[in-house]
């Protein structure tokens, strides 16, 4: 363990408050299922925390599921948000858009009911090519979902595609396959950190069904919304939050909360390999993973056969205790001393970014877990407070609020930094 002078704040909070959990039944939240994603509770406590005053703006350079982006406009602020993964970008614009028309979305459900049950007494697995069908192009797609589920998932996405030609509409019913899609309709279970495949094949599962469940759920939601007239708006940018390319920002950010990938070789890119291709972002293995390559922690494909080579050395001098560290780990793994340094620099780097986008007395809440690589106990939160302090920032706290399943010193903390103004 390093030894520091930080301030330490073990106060708990409770896994329903702090996980994804809370955000199952939550309004929007509920929308799309993202298993590592903190819970809306957790945003409020780091806006409280911040000091956040209305009229001020946030931002997430690592939005994901975008629980951020959904509480902070909820509760009346307005955000950006970085994400990488294209679909996730997606996700979070769609979820952020209000102003979807309502009496519009029940019409085209109606068409969409009726389309349906006219298509699927006529398609089948054995005929789609006779329709211009294909099926996803990710590998081994029988291994994700049962035959008679690919077949109507795919007439139900058709229709959508070919009956409904305003965008904003268009991706709230797209959006409602893609909450579904995994687990719901696959052969798949959520585990603690990735996908595990199970047996379903005797199983009749009614993709129309729980779709449209879920379909009315989200629905009701953005009723509900409206009618509190909320006009605060988020704006979410398909980017690298390390480079940050295409990003145009009016606003001065105020607050950054936020939750970078963990050192633990979770990969996002991998967990929604089947969205981004049955949705039409990716047609092939190679693109998942040239995007993986480029993301913070992400080990899988063209990253893998990267940090098996060579030696990656730290880019800054205050990632010295970093360094120190991956010298040890790579007495037993080169590749995964290289995955650990490599993500530290992209963390440094993301932070170092940020000084060029407008700001005023800026504030930043990371949400981060430590881990253990080959034996070596791996402190994120004290390494990600040594950065902060290494750019100019100064440490108010680290608040290890959650002890992770997997060991007893494996804490998830929010780092709060403030931008130095001396």
């Amino acid at each position: 363990m390093i030894t520091t002078n930080y301030t330490f704040n073990y106060d708990p909070i409770h896994v329903k408050q702090s996980t994804f959990k809370a955000g199952l039944s939550a309004k929007v939240h509920r929308w799309f299922r993202l298993t590592p994603s903190y819970a809306p509770d957790l945003v409020q406590e780091m806006i409280q925390k911040l000091g956040c005053s209305k009229g001020d703006t946030i931002l997430d350079p690592f939005s994901g599921a975008s629980t951020t982006l959904i509480e902070s406009q909820l509760e009346g602020y307005n955000c950006y948000g970085f994400e990488i993964n294209p679909f996730l970008h997606w996700v979070g614009k769609t979820c952020c858009n209000w102003s979807v028309d309502v009496s519009k979305l029940t019409k085209y459900k109606n068409l969409v009911d009726e389309k349906f049950a006219e298509l699927s007494k006529l398609i089948n697995f054995n005929n789609l090519d006779n329709y211009g069908l294909e099926v996803p192009p990710i590998h081994n797609p029988h291994r994700w979902w049962n035959d008679d589920v690919i077949t109507d998932l795919l007439i139900l996405k058709k229709i959508i595609n070919e009956e409904i030609q305003e965008k904003d509409i268009k991706d709230f019913f797209l959006l409602s396959i893609a909450a579904v899609l995994v687990p719901d309709l696959s052969n798949v279970t959520l585990g603690k950190l990735q996908l595990h495949f199970i047996d379903r094949s005797h199983e009749n599962i009614n993709v129309m069904q729980i779709f449209s469940n879920h379909f009315e759920e989200m629905k009701n939601d953005l009723f509900e919304i409206q009618e509190h007239d909320i006009k605060t708006q988020s704006k979410i940018f398909n980017t690298n939050s390390v480079t940050l390319e295409n990003v145009e920002i009016e606003k001065d950010i105020n607050c950054v909360i936020t939750s970078p990938p963990y050192p633990n070789r979770y990969s996002y890119v991998w967990n929604t390999r089947p969205h981004l291709y049955f949705l039409d972002f990716i047609t092939t293995g190679k693109e998942a993973s040239n995007l993986d390559k480029d993301t913070i922690g992400g080990t899988w494909g063209t990253a893998t056969s990267i940090l098996n080579k060579g030696i990656i050395e730290p880019e800054f001098d205050f990632l010295k205790d970093v360094w120190d560290l991956v010298e040890d780990i790579r007495t037993d793994d080169n590749l995964m001393a290289n995955y650990v340094m490599k993500y530290f620099n992209l963390l440094a780097k993301q932070i170092k970014a940020m000084e060029t986008l407008p700001q005023k007395d800026l504030r930043c809440a990371y949400v981060v877990g430590n881990s253990r690589i080959k034996g070596r106990y791996i402190e994120t939160d004290v390494y990600l407070a040594q950065i902060f302090e290494g750019l100019g920032y100064e440490i108010s706290e680290i608040h290890r609020f959650r002890k992770r399943n997997s060991g007893k010193d494996l804490f998830e903390s929010i780092v709060y930094a403030r931008k130095n103004l001396a």
